[in-house]
C-alpha cells in the first residue's frame, strides 16, 4: 500500500490517529483531572522515549545507519515532543497554550502533508516512526485542551510568536552544543554557521527549495534588506521570515483565543466599548456636577463711568 495524496495509504494512518484520540477523549472525559493528566503524561513519556531511543527501537537506525542528533531537539516537532511532559506540570498558561496551538497544528500538518513519503510504501519502519511520533504529539497537545487541563486566555495571543522564537533559540542552542562536542560534524573543518545552514531547522537560514511557492508570500511582508542582495547573496537568518510568522501567529492566536475564550473576550470587548463611550461622551458633555466656567464677552467687562 503506497502513500499517495487521496489514497487509502494516505488516509489510513490519520484515521487511526483520529480514532485513538477520540476514544481517549470520550473515555476519560468524566474522570478526575489527575487521571487525565496521568494519561497525557504517559502518552507524552512514550513519545519522548521512542524519540530518545530511536537507534535501539527502529531497525533502520541500527548500526551506521543511525544519523546523529536525530534523537535531540533538532526541529520544532522534536522540541515539542521533549517539552510536552514538562509543560504539562507548569503553573503558567502561556507555554501550555503554545503547546496546544502549535503542537496540534504541527501534528496535523505533518499528517496532511507527508511530503517525504509520497510514493513510498506505508509499511516500513520510518513511516511507522513518523506517524507514531506526530500522532502522539497531536494527541498530547489536543487532549489537555479538550479536557480543560490547559486554560486559554485570548489576551495571551500576542505572546505566541515570542514563545515560538524562544523555542527556536533552544533548537539553535541544541545544534551549537553538539557542534562544540563534535557530534555529527567535524567542528575542526566546518564552522557552526555552515553546520546550521546545512541543517536549516525551521528554515532559519534559507527557504526549502521544495516549498519555493511560499516565498512570494513571505517576500510581500519582509523588507528586501533581509533577502539575498545580488549574486551569491544570503538570507538574513530568522529575520527573513520573522515578520510574516509573527503576523500569522498574532492573527491565528487572536482568532482562536477569541473563539475558545469567548466568554472573557465578549466581556472584555463590552468593557472596552463602555470605556470608549464614556470618553466620547465626556469630550462632548461634561460630567454631572462639574462646574463650568463661562467667559464673559470682553465688552461686558468694561467699566461704565457715571457722571
Amino acid at each position: 500500500m503506497n502513500i499517495e495524496y487521496g489514497s487509502a495509504g494516505y488516509f489510513l494512518p490519520m484515521l487511526i490517529i483520529f480514532v485513538f484520540t477520540a476514544v481517549m477523549c470520550f473515555a476519560l472525559r468524566g474522570r478526575s483531572a489527575r487521571a487525565q493528566k496521568t494519561a497525557v503524561f504517559v502518552l507524552a513519556a512514550v513519545n519522548v522515549l521512542q524519540h530518545l531511543l530511536k537507534q535501539f527501537i527502529y531497525p533502520h537506525y541500527w548500526g551506521d545507519a543511525y544519523p546523529d542528533m536525530i534523537n535531540t531537539a533538532y526541529n520544532m516537532c522534536a522540541a515539542l515532543i521533549l517539552l510536552t511532559p514538562f509543560v504539562l506540570f507548569l503553573r503558567g498558561t502561556v507555554f501550555k497554550q503554545f503547546i496546544a496551538y502549535v503542537g496540534t497544528a504541527a501534528g496535523l500538518l505533518t499528517m496532511f502533508v507527508p511530503y517525504w513519503y509520497i510514493g513510498q510504501t506505508l509499511f516500513q519502519w520510518d513511516v511507522l516512526r513518523y506517524y507514531l511520533c506526530h500522532g502522539l504529539l497531536f494527541a498530547t497537545s489536543l487532549l489537555p485542551a479538550l479536557w480543560g487541563l490547559y486554560k486559554f486566555s485570548w489576551r495571551d495571543f500576542w505572546k505566541m510568536p515570542f514563545v515560538f522564537f524562544f523555542v527556536l533559540i533552544l533548537i539553535i542552542f541544541n545544534y551549537f552544543v553538539f557542534w562544540c562536542l563534535g557530534v555529527g560534524v567535524d567542528n575542526t573543518s566546518e564552522s557552526f554557521f555552515r553546520t546550521i545552514s546545512n541543517a536549516n531547522p525551521l528554515w532559519i537560514m534559507h527557504p526549502d527549495e521544495q516549498f519555493a511557492f511560499i516565498i512570494p508570500v513571505i517576500d510581500f511582508f519582509t523588507p528586501n534588506i533581509f533577502f539575498p542582495q545580488g549574486e551569491g547573496g544570503m538570507y538574513t537568518p530568522v529575520l527573513w521570515y520573522a515578520i510574516p510568522i509573527t503576523l500569522l501567529m498574532w492573527v491565528l492566536g487572536f482568532a482562536l483565543g477569541a473563539l475558545i475564550d469567548r466568554k472573557n473576550f465578549v466581556s472584555d470587548m463590552r468593557a472596552f466599548a463602555a470605556i470608549f463611550r464614556r470618553r466620547a461622551v465626556a469630550r462632548v458633555c461634561p460630567a454631572a456636577g462639574t462646574r463650568v466656567k463661562y467667559k464673559r464677552p470682553q465688552s461686558a467687562l468694561k467699566r461704565v463711568k457715571w457722571r
